[in-house]
């Protein structure tokens, strides 16, 4: 009820009761009663709108992508015999945006009759969450009492993550255009190895060769650069709340699909890391592998902490990035135990690239780590063509 609604409400009670006492007579029981059921008739009147009002809202399908729009319809019906007055919707608006729907109207409905509005959704982030109307508000006709309630069925969608295709890197390719060619068709089988020998460094050994061979064998250090390059993105869930975590999950699959792509295009072999209850790696070398990475991305559920941690430790006992061209990793955020894992992952001293989405692009990053590396913080708020 509002303020002056309330003031006025009990100023009448007050001078009812007043009338009764010092007065009597039946005109001023009259008064008292109307002062006291008139209020009572509009609270009834807004909740048998609100349990009477049905609502209807429909997408193109359940799953739509990330930044794509998508035709929506809402439909207000008033099936009773009575005219409902004064309904406000209000939308979800952390995660998508509705365009078309102009939130501070107020809707009237005939008896027996509907209202239809055609608008676009546009959902930021991948994930699943709820979209369209969250809430509605009704007033009486006096205007005396609004009350606004949560709709009883929600609409949930599934989102799918965009497909960005760099045409540049804004932080720099740091491949030179002679050695491409020839990265181009170099594989793991031409990647020299010799059998071990006691002070070997174990994360040079070749598990594939191993297995053959049916004894350790280590990888040789030719000074050739690698023919891959290796993305890893972080597993580990950044926050607890929805609203904080999901914009930052987004962009750690966006850029790791957007990259695995830029990649793919100029023909250069990559291999995709990411952590489940082991480490996974996916190599991107044509359009059959990509789209293989893309329906894992779809579903893919962040872990808790720690996840990270086991996965670089993986990584390091694996050896995948003792032959690399370059090393990426994605993250929400550098700390000195990944920073050590990195640089205990990088045998060959391969260029290092580290993005970044806990942090703003215009946010200073400190350098934690030694050697050739390059921190890019990308945040979640500027398209991923701009910061990538």
């Amino acid at each position: 009820m509002k303020i002056r609604s309330l003031i006025i409400l009990l100023s009448l009670f007050a001078l009812a009761l007043s009338g009764i006492s010092f007065f009597g007579g039946p005109v001023t029981y009259v008064f008292f009663w109307l002062v006291v059921l008139v209020p009572l008739f509009c609270l009834l009147y807004i909740v048998f709108v609100i349990s009477s009002l049905k609502i209807y809202q429909r997408s193109d399908g359940r799953t739509m992508v990330c930044g794509t729009p998508s035709d929506f319809y809402i439909t207000l019906n008033n099936e009773s015999i009575f005219s409902f007055s004064s309904i406000r919707i209000k939308m979800y608006s952390s995660f998508s945006s509705v365009t078309g729907l102009d939130e501070t109207a107020v809707y009237e409905l005939a008896p027996h009759s509907s209202l239809t509005r055609r608008t676009t959704l546009v959902c930021r982030y991948r994930g699943e969450y709820l979209v369209g109307i969250k809430e509605i508000n009704v007033s009486d006709p006096l205007n005396l009492f609004s009350i606004t309630r949560r709709i009883r069925e929600p609409l949930s969608v599934i989102v799918a993550p965009a497909m960005i295709r760099l045409e540049t890197l804004r932080s720099g390719d740091d491949l030179p255009d002679a050695d491409r060619d020839s990265l181009t068709g170099r594989t793991q089988k031409d990647i020299p190895v010799r059998e071990y020998v006691p002070g070997d460094d174990a994360r040079l050994i070749n598990h594939r060769a191993s297995a053959l061979m049916q004894k350790p064998m280590v990888r040789e250090l030719t000074g050739v650069e690698g023919s891959r390059i290796v993305i890893v993105m972080d597993p580990e869930r950044c926050a607890e709340t929805t609203e904080k975590y999901l914009p930052v999950e987004n962009r750690l699959i966006e850029s790791t699909l957007a990259l695995a792509m830029y990649y793919m295009h100029r023909s250069i072999p990559t291999d995709v890391i990411y952590g489940t209850d082991h480490m996974v790696n996916m190599p991107v070398t044509d359009h059959g592998e990509y789209e293989q990475l893309y329906e894992a991305m779809k579903g893919y559920i962040f872990r808790d902490k720690g996840t990270r941690i086991k996965l670089l430790d993986e990584l390091c006992i694996s050896g995948l990035a003792a032959d690399c061209r370059m090393l990426i990793f994605i993250l929400y955020d550098l700390d000195e135990a990944t920073g050590a894992l990195i640089e205990k992952a990088n045998v060959s001293r391969a260029p290092v690239r580290i993005y970044l989405a806990g942090a703003s692009p215009s946010e200073p990053v400190s350098d934690t780590l030694s050697g050739i590396m390059k921190i890019i913080p990308v945040g979640t708020v500027s398209p991923a063509e701009d910061v990538l």
